[in-house]
């Protein structure tokens, strides 16, 4: 599988969220960093398909445990993308593999789509 570099780790604050790959006025992906580890995940939400956050950056829980589509507060697990309380409870986000190598994030040159 062809890769891209999507940033470094260092760019990502650890224990919150950035939006990234900006097209137009939305980021296209919503990246979450715990520790050395991060999730990235479409910046859609499976309730209406609309992006998640309120405000730029602004993805996770006032505590920082969970992800939150601030439009109808749909709640959804960090690592499975699963939501657990709200509208669409039981769908899941759509997951972007990714990798941490060298101090640097990387995502397939391609992105999974809402339809996959």
């Amino acid at each position: 599988m062809t890769t891209r570099h999507l940033c470094d780790l260092a760019d990502l604050p650890d224990g919150g969220a950035r939006g990234l790959l900006r097209e137009g006025f939305e980021d296209r992906l919503c990246v979450v960093r715990q520790g050395q580890e991060v999730f990235v995940w479409l910046n859609d939400c499976p309730h209406e398909h609309r992006p998640m956050e309120y405000r730029q950056d602004q993805f996770l829980s006032a505590d920082g445990g969970h992800i939150v589509c601030f439009a109808h507060s749909a709640h959804f697990d960090i690592r499975s993308g699963h939501c657990f309380a709200g509208p669409c409870t039981g769908q899941h986000l759509v997951r972007v593999p990714c990798e941490v190598r060298d101090g640097a994030v990387w995502i397939p040159a391609e992105l999974p789509t809402i339809f996959d």
